[in-house]
């Protein structure tokens, strides 16, 4: 069988929105055994999307759309969907309910444009969206299916792994499946696939009419999703052969990965404090709380966390960490000498097992001579030691952040368990 992708916006084809949808479905379902074939982009005309689903229809036995379900007037994508099968817009109710139920929980009464989320293809089956208001739905016609996703991207990635994939699974796939996820962090997608291009290779050379291997890579801002999947009719010895693969890319990678499943960093940090008992608090200036929010968006991290100090004026860091203002003068704020001040206060101001600190030029300003944006310098310690780093990334003021922080519970990780 054989998938199209259509990306519908203008905002993707005025680039004004990366498309970041498409590589992450394409990968998931060439994971799965579900090709993708074409991956087509339109604009929010009724036109371009009957025209684009007109060609992947003629292609493909698959078509998953996303883009174009929000509420608004120019968000027509199940309107055109519903002329182009020839079908009427009726109401949901079980959309409904759901909807009304959503907004009454935050006080809002439901308006018309809200309303009409509600209104899906007669001939359409519904898919649960616990993610968001966009109606998901499922069309089955002359042998081909299309369903509906949102545009924005966690949604529309929740909604495929957890509400489709199965699905997609049961429908088009008539074989075993085993897979296994192993989650990396520190490391570029290009230099980790040379580190396990010995494994892909045995992959291959294991592929047969019987079975079939594939090790697919699913990056996100410095973690990389890798996914081991292997098909055929034998469920028994694809779980062996997983578990061989599993266990060469653990051997040659080991240190880069940190969990299985779909654990991420932060929980994983988590898992690891309370395994011994352990606390920590975090000293920001560049991630200027990012830090303390990735750290507490996992359930039961009041057990193990016990706050941040934001310093990001200089006159914070002194006064709040005692860090020296002559450091400050000397070697400036984006230093290791500064870190290093930042962890000493922050252990003695919270007490913890452990500290983080942070600080760095998220840009796009504040660029000094030899510390370009983009730079940081992350430490960790406890009461017996410290272990400092400097970064460079080269990424938005909102993507350094981002990496800024995973960086810092990644270093937290290699700290704790050794690893070099």
């Amino acid at each position: 069988m054989k998938a199209g992708l259509l990306i519908i916006g203008d905002e993707v084809l005025s680039g004004n929105v990366q498309d970041t949808n498409s590589s992450f479905a394409a990968r998931l379902l060439f994971a799965n055994n579900i090709p993708v074939q074409n991956i087509l982009a339109v604009s929010d005309t009724e036109e371009a999307i009957k025209d684009g689903i007109h060609f992947l229809m003629d292609k493909v036995d698959l078509i998953i759309t996303t883009g174009g379900l929000g509420p608004t007037k120019d968000d027509i994508t199940k309107v055109a969907i519903a002329s182009y099968f020839k079908s009427e817009l009726v109401l949901d109710m079980q959309i409904l309910q759901i909807l009304e139920k959503r907004y009454a929980k935050r006080g809002i009464a439901l308006n018309e444009l809200n309303r009409g989320q509600a209104m899906v293809p007669a001939i359409a089956r519904v898919i649960p969206n616990d993610v968001g208001t966009a109606p998901v739905f499922w069309i089955e016609h002359e042998g081909k299916t299309l369903i509906t996703l949102p545009g924005v991207p966690s949604e529309m990635r929740y909604l495929l792994q957890n509400e489709l994939l199965e699905r997609l699974r049961d429908k088009f796939v008539n074989e075993a499946i085993v897979q296994v996820t192993l989650n990396a962090i520190g490391i570029p997608e290009s230099d980790l696939a040379l580190k396990l291009a010995i494994v892909e290779e045995k992959m291959e050379a294991a592929n047969n009419h019987h079975e079939k291997y594939k090790l697919a890579y699913l990056p996100d801002l410095n973690c990389i999703r890798l996914q081991i999947t292997g098909v055929g009719k034998n469920k028994d010895l694809l779980e062996q052969h997983v578990k061989q693969f599993q266990d060469e890319i653990e051997l040659l990678a080991g240190k880069y990965i940190f969990a299985i499943g779909t654990e991420t960093i932060a929980s994983y940090i988590g898992k690891l404090l309370k395994e011994r008992g352990a606390t920590l608090a975090t000293a920001e200036s560049c991630t200027g709380g990012y830090l303390a929010h990735l750290i507490t968006s996992i359930s039961g991290s009041s057990d193990y966390y016990q706050g941040t100090i934001v310093s990001y004026d200089n006159a914070v860091k002194v006064k709040e960490l005692g860090v020296s203002q002559e450091t400050l003068d000397k070697f400036g704020a984006v230093s290791e000498e500064t870190c290093r001040e930042m962890l000493a206060g922050c252990l003695k101001k919270f007490g913890t097992t452990y500290a983080i600190a942070t600080t760095g030029i998220a840009g796009p300003g504040g660029e000094v001579d030899g510390k370009p944006v983009g730079t940081v310098w992350i430490g960790v310690a406890d009461k017996s030691g410290m272990k400092t780093k400097s970064y460079f990334f080269n990424r938005n003021r909102v993507e350094n952040i981002h990496l800024f922080s995973v960086s810092a519970l990644d270093l937290l990780r290699k700290f704790v368990k050794g690893i070099e």
